[in-house]
């Protein structure tokens, strides 16, 4: 039962995701947690959808901390992870590049955040989470000719592929680009994108203001001696 961002959505002091829905890929399908009626949904994907934007997180579970969440990042040069437990507590912090070997050590996943709306739905802004072998098929899908296709053209879901290793077999979701986005779906786009920029602002510094903040810290130490 995934419910890591319940945690941080609680904090009155903690502006709230403008992203209405949060859905994973389980078991053959997309499902999201409802909140009101306390229990997993599925996800239906509209037929074309318009992305908003892309960003990483990282997402798991701890035995000795429970639910274990990050932050959004959107650039892995300039934006600084903070791994929270489901109590506040840090797990770790840093550039993705500085803490990539201390995170997957504990089997954590950094995760794709695909921030979409349905065109027939344009205010409402949503988002499914991919990893592990759909995320490598999102970034075949998304390569070369395909690498800005996202920002111009709507996304569809092609269909559901198969992936076997050993005697297990695991279904995950294939994506394909589709019709050019509208003048409505453009509009759409920059104003939610707006939002996202907001929200990661008040929750995300970048790797100037970390390295300033241990400096600062470094300098008071002295501060706390007997002498």
């Amino acid at each position: 039962m995934a419910i890591y961002w319940i945690a941080s959505s609680t904090n009155v002091d903690r502006p709230h995701h403008p992203s209405a829905s949060w859905a994973n890929w389980k078991n053959g399908k997309f499902t999201a947690w409802d909140r009101e009626a306390w229990e997993e949904k599925e996800i239906t994907l509209p037929k074309e959808f318009v992305v908003i934007a892309e960003s990483w997180s990282v997402k798991g579970y701890l035995q000795d901390k429970g639910w274990v969440w990050s932050n959004e990042i959107y650039s892995f040069a300039n934006d600084i992870l903070t791994v929270r437990d489901n109590n506040g507590g840090i797990v770790k912090e840093g550039l993705w590049k500085d803490i990539k070997d201390y995170i997957k050590g504990l089997w954590l996943k950094l995760t794709k955040n695909v921030h979409y709306i349905d065109p027939a739905d344009a205010t409402t802004l949503r988002t499914f989470c991919i990893k592990w072998a759909w995320l490598k098929s999102w970034m075949e899908v998304f390569t070369d000719e395909n690498r800005n296709a996202p920002a111009f053209k709507r996304i569809a879901l092609d269909k559901v592929a198969k992936w076997k290793t050993w005697a297990v077999t695991y279904e995950y979701p294939v994506f394909k680009v589709a019709s050019d986005l509208t003048a409505d779906d453009r509009k759409a786009q920059q104003a939610l994108w707006v939002e996202l920029v907001n929200y990661k602002e008040a929750t995300t510094i970048s790797a100037e203001e970390y390295a300033e903040e241990q400096a600062a810290k470094e300098d008071t130490k002295d501060d706390d001696l007997p002498f």
